[in-house]
């Protein structure tokens, strides 16, 4: 066990660094803790930040099942966040030939867990919830798995609420941008923002998602044994929302969140949000990939025009995209529904090649960590995230958290990113 430190900087205030920030705030004596993002929180083009996102237990992997189980008991209990979450059950389909969907069920019995979960048909599924999913395309869905005790939370008020609670427990929430760490003699001090301003601790972590590759590679630009690699590589989704009118909001709100990767659907949506949106997204996401000219290198990074990574029109948005969230919008409430969608964003995550987070030291720099790595997954681990970060800096993590979480992991039997496809954005302007 290690004791923790004296000062901490925070680099990111999304889901693992808000979550960081209040957890590293309720150790005994309290440390100093810098939070440092871009914005005021929360932070409008972080991933983090959205009007609302799944939160469920549905994992094939029965490691992150055990966690999501965790997590949603806080979802549920926690004054902090219990007032954002909504429980709407979840109805999941995916391809066949991949068959997730038993082995989720499976993991539930292994656990001897009761969720209530169910494997329906197809015909089932399409007589529940008053019809709603009567014109749905399930072509070549065997059965569906129904979750009644997962559900969605709002994103970025339970977000905001996160930091909030943070700085009434003594965290210092710091607006900038950061230029580079501050490196020497093979270790971090601390950060140097775009404004010239240097801020210092006893240990830096990292928990800046998408940002994470190009944001060492400027700080370390030739000393390669440093870098990402092919560790977290930037992928963005496209999102959309409707504004639904009285009636529609009547005929969507007690349905369920829905996640149906199958055929030419691959996307979701959940029930409309108080403020009356309804929001699809297309899981089938894109890199951006330039070339780093310091450190001569290249890699996927977010957009630097920002309009895109935030709410903004349709008319901003590439033809080919939004006719993809179109795609999802008729697979999902069928051709009929007459879903029009007035806003869209780009929401970019950090994902690794095994879908497995970084909770861990940079082994190649001293006082330097990271705790990133969501890969679409991570935000509905808000409530607990942070504890295992704590941990990790405790020298606490289980075995299993730390070899799953490491830096230096093993990735020589997993493909280079062979789950996801490799579009380039650019190629859909």
């Amino acid at each position: 066990m290690s004791p923790i430190a004296s000062s901490y900087i925070i680099v990111g205030a999304g889901v693992f660094g808000a979550s960081t920030a209040l957890h590293l705030s309720r150790e005994v004596p309290v440390p100093t803790i810098i939070l440092i993002d871009r914005a005021p929180y929360p932070c409008p083009i972080a991933a983090s930040h959205d009007i609302n996102k799944i939160v469920r237990s549905d994992y094939g992997d029965i490691f992150y099942c055990k966690l999501g189980l965790k997590t949603l008991e806080r979802w549920r209990t926690d004054p902090l966040f219990t007032k954002w979450y909504h429980q709407s059950g979840l109805l999941k389909a995916t391809d066949h030939s991949a068959d997730l969907v038993s082995k989720i069920f499976d993991n539930y019995r292994r656990l001897g867990v009761e969720v209530g979960a169910e494997l329906i048909k197809p015909d089932k599924a399409r007589e529940k919830f008053d019809g709603l999913f009567a014109d749905t395309n399930l072509d070549d869905v065997e059965h569906l798995l129904w979750t009644p005790t997962s559900g969605w939370a709002e994103a970025a008020r339970a977000l905001e609420n996160t930091v909030r609670a943070a700085t009434e427990n003594g965290v210092q929430y710091v607006t900038a941008s950061i230029a580079s760490l501050v490196l020497k003699y093979g270790a971090c001090s601390g950060v140097l923002t775009e404004d010239g301003r240097t801020f210092t601790a006893d240990k830096v972590i990292l928990s800046t998602g998408a940002y994470t590759a190009k944001l060492i590679a400027d700080s370390a630009p030739t000393q390669y044994e440093m870098h990402v690699a092919d560790r977290i590589t930037a992928y963005c989704v496209c999102e959309a929302a409707v504004d639904l009118s009285p009636n529609q909001v009547t005929k969507f709100k007690n349905g369920p969140a829905v996640v149906l990767d199958v055929n030419t659907t691959q996307g979701e949506t959940m029930p409309p949000t108080p403020s009356n949106q309804l929001k699809f997204i297309r899981d089938m996401p894109f890199i951006n990939t330039v070339h780093h000219s310091t450190s001569n290198q290249t890699f996927s990074v977010p957009l630097t025009h920002e309009t895109r990574s935030q709410w903004t029109s349709k008319q901003n948005m590439p033809a080919s995209i939004v006719a993809e969230i179109d795609t999802v919008a008729k697979g999902i409430y069928g051709t009929a529904a007459t879903l029009q969608p007035s806003h869209y964003r780009l929401c970019w995550d950090g994902i690794t090649r095994d879908s497995n987070w970084y909770i861990t030291p940079h082994t190649r720099c001293e006082n330097l960590y990271v705790a990133t790595g969501g890969s679409f997954h991570g935000w509905k681990f808000l409530p607990i995230l942070g504890e295992y970060v704590v941990a990790m800096l405790k020298g606490e993590l289980g075995e299993e958290e730390r070899e799953r979480w490491a830096w230096d992991r093993d990735l020589e039997d997993r493909p280079r990113f062979g789950w996801l496809p490799t579009r380039e954005l650019k190629d859909m302007e």
